[in-house]
């Protein structure tokens, strides 16, 4: 019997995972493509100075403040840079790389199957029907888009419409995982004491 669930929960994340998986390349290489990114303008330009200026990678937010270590002096002077802008950040990496290299690839894959088998782990033991089940999922897809994402929109300002994308990304891949995950994790049984 544990034997058996254990297969169904493998077959479940494995499924449900690969679901995820091509959903995420359908809706990032076709569906959602770009939403929300703009070509940087004068690009060469900046290129250059960014290629003449920074040597290692890393997240850069600016105006650049040593959050931990700061006196009130510098704190008003970052204030009023922020106040006045410009404001942003840089993720930057200063050698290319291939878009799709498949090291990129097979992190997301195992992301997706380690976020599957939490969906699985958890669906396993809800005792409901079939779609409740999937709407379950689905919402737990929502969650973790929320409850990262907006954070990203809210404080950091990425565009709207990258965040609406980001959404209905994970809401959708998670329905359509939740749609296989369901049909091969059965309702949970309630057991009954016998006297």
């Amino acid at each position: 019997m544990i034997q058996m669930k254990f297969k169904k929960v493998i077959i479940a994340t494995l499924l449900g995972g690969l679901t995820l998986f091509i959903w995420g390349g359908f809706s990032h290489l076709v569906l959602f493509i770009g939403t929300g990114f703009k070509p940087l303008p004068n690009e060469d330009k900046v290129m250059e100075v960014l290629k003449t200026n920074i040597n290692e990678q890393g997240l850069y937010f600016f105006p650049g403040k040593d959050f931990k270590n700061s006196t009130k002096a510098q704190d008003a002077v970052f204030e009023n840079k922020f106040r006045n802008g410009p404001v942003g950040m840089l993720i930057y990496r200063p050698i290319g790389g291939n878009p799709f290299a498949v090291s990129k690839l097979i992190n997301q894959f195992l992301s997706n199957l380690l976020s599957v088998l939490i969906v699985v782990i958890t669906v396993s033991s809800i005792y409901a029907g079939y779609w409740k089940r999937v709407i379950i999922i689905s919402l737990l897809g929502l969650l973790t888009c929320t409850a990262v994402s907006s954070i990203y929109w809210n404080w950091y300002e990425f565009p709207t419409s990258f965040f609406v994308a980001q959404i209905l990304d994970m809401f959708i891949g998670f329905f359509l995982a939740g749609l296989v995950i369901c049909k091969v994790i059965p309702k949970p049984v309630i057991a009954t004491n016998n006297i």
